[in-house]
C-alpha cells in the first residue's frame, strides 16, 4: 500500500495562519528577503568579474558556457553535487556543495552579474524518490534557463538525481527563494528541530502563499509538532489551491485514519486514488511496494500505467524489466531494458547545458 504521509522537497513557535493579503510593509520586507537571498558575496563577485565575461563581443551562449564551466571545474569554483543540506549562495560558495536548487540560485545570480538574463525553471512533475520510515519524499526539480536569440537553453547540475520530468515552467525569484526556505524547513524537521522548521516554513509561505506544496509541508510540520488542527487546516488549504495535490490528500487521509475518523478518511482516500490514477509517480511508487511484496504481475500493471502517463523515463522501463524478469518473461524484460538504455543514453547526451528543444529534459 502506498504510504500516506508525503513531504515534497525540490527537486519544512506559533501556528501558521491561513493566507491573507499582505500589507505593503510586509511586501517590502519579503522583497528585501528575496534580494538578500539572491545577493552574491563580494569575493565571489570579484572572482566572476575577473573572467571578464561581460566584455563586448563575447556571444551570450559562450558566456553561459564559460560561467557553467567555471562553477563546476576543479580549477574554478569546483562545486560538487550534494542532495542535502540546501545552502544559500554564500553557503554553497563556502562549502563548494550544491543541489539543484542551490546551484540554480547561484548560477542565476552570477549570470545576471555579467549581463546574462537568467531565470529559474521548476518542473511540476520532476521527482526524486526517497522513503524514510513512514515518509515518502518527492522532489520537484529546479534548473536555470536562458533565452538566446529565440532559443531556450537549460543549465542543470542535478540531472542524474531526477527520476522524471515534463516541461518546466518559469518561476519568479520569490518562488525560487521560497523553495530554499521550504527545503530548509523539511531538513530541520528531519533533524527533529520543530521550532526551526516552523519558522522556515512560515517564511516560505510568506514568499509563496499560493503554493499547495508548501502548505502541505506546513501541515506535516504541524502534525509532527502535535498541532493536529493546524495540520488539518494546512492540508485543506493546500487542496483549495490544488484539488488533486497528492501530498496533501495523502497526508489528510493519514491524519483522519490516525484520529479514527473513518468517514473522512474514506472520502479523501477516494479522491487520492483518483488523483493517483493519473499521476505516474504514484503508480511507480505503488509498483515498487508491490515488488517488495512479491506481487510482480500487479506491479507490472502499475509500471505500465506509469509508462503510459510518462513514456520517456528510463527508470520506469528499467523497473518494469525487472518485474518481467521476476515473472520469467525474458523477452519482455529484454525489450524494456533496451528501451531504458536508449532513453538513458538520450538523457546523458542532454546533461549539463543544452538547448531545450522538444526532447530536452
Amino acid at each position: 500500500m502506498l504510504r500516506t504521509l508525503l513531504v515534497l522537497l525540490l527537486a519544512c513557535s506559533g501556528g501558521i495562519a491561513l493566507h491573507a493579503d499582505a500589507a505593503p510593509s510586509r511586501a517590502s520586507q519579503e522583497d528585501a528577503r528575496v534580494q538578500a537571498a539572491m545577493a552574491v558575496p563580494e569575493d565571489l563577485r570579484q572572482a566572476v568579474a575577473a573572467l571578464e565575461l561581460d566584455r563586448a563581443g563575447i556571444p551570450q551562449l559562450d558566456r553561459v558556457r564559460r560561467l557553467f564551466e567555471f562553477m563546476v571545474a576543479e580549477d574554478g569554483l569546483g562545486l560538487h553535487y550534494q542532495e542535502q543540506p540546501t545552502y544559500d549562495i554564500s553557503g554553497s560558495h563556502a562549502q563548494r556543495k550544491v543541489n539543484c536548487l542551490s546551484f540554480t540560485m547561484m548560477f542565476i545570480a552570477l549570470a545576471r552579474s555579467v549581463g546574462i538574463n537568467a531565470y529559474a525553471q521548476a518542473s511540476q512533475d520532476a521527482l526524486a524518490i526517497r522513503v524514510v520510515d513512514d515518509t515518502v519524499f518527492r522532489a520537484k526539480h529546479v534548473k536555470a534557463g536562458v533565452d538566446i536569440e529565440g532559443t531556450q537553453y537549460t543549465v542543470d547540475v542535478g540531472w542524474r538525481s531526477v527520476v522524471a520530468e515534463r516541461r518546466p515552467r518559469r518561476i519568479p525569484d520569490a518562488q525560487l527563494v521560497a523553495l530554499l526556505y521550504n527545503n530548509n524547513a523539511v531538513e530541520r524537521l528531519q533533524h527533529g528541530d520543530h521550532a526551526a522548521a516552523s519558522a522556515q516554513i512560515a517564511t516560505a509561505l510568506a514568499l509563496d502563499p499560493d503554493s499547495a506544496t508548501i502548505w502541505s509541508n506546513a501541515g506535516v510540520i504541524h502534525a509532527r509538532s502535535g498541532r493536529r488542527d493546524a495540520a488539518e487546516q494546512a492540508y485543506l488549504h493546500a487542496l483549495e489551491l490544488d484539488r488533486d495535490h497528492i501530498g496533501a490528500l495523502g497526508n489528510l487521509v493519514g491524519l483522519y485514519r490516525t484520529a479514527g475518523e473513518a468517514a473522512l478518511a474514506h472520502r479523501y482516500d477516494q479522491r487520492l486514488q483518483r488523483a493517483q490514477a493519473s499521476d505516474p509517480f504514484s503508480q511507480f511508487l505503488m509498483a515498487q511496494d508491490l515488488m517488495r511484496l512479491g506481487a510482480y504481475d500487479v506491479a507490472v500493471s502499475h509500471y505500465r500505467r506509469a509508462i503510459r502517463l510518462l513514456p520517456n523515463q528510463p527508470e520506469f522501463h528499467r523497473s518494469v524489466a525487472e518485474a518481467y524478469r521476476k515473472l520469467g518473461n525474458d523477452w519482455a524484460a529484454r525489450r524494456a531494458l533496451r528501451q531504458a538504455q536508449s532513453l538513458e543514453q538520450r538523457k546523458v547526451s542532454q546533461r549539463g547545458l543544452g538547448g531545450a528543444g522538444a526532447d530536452a529534459g
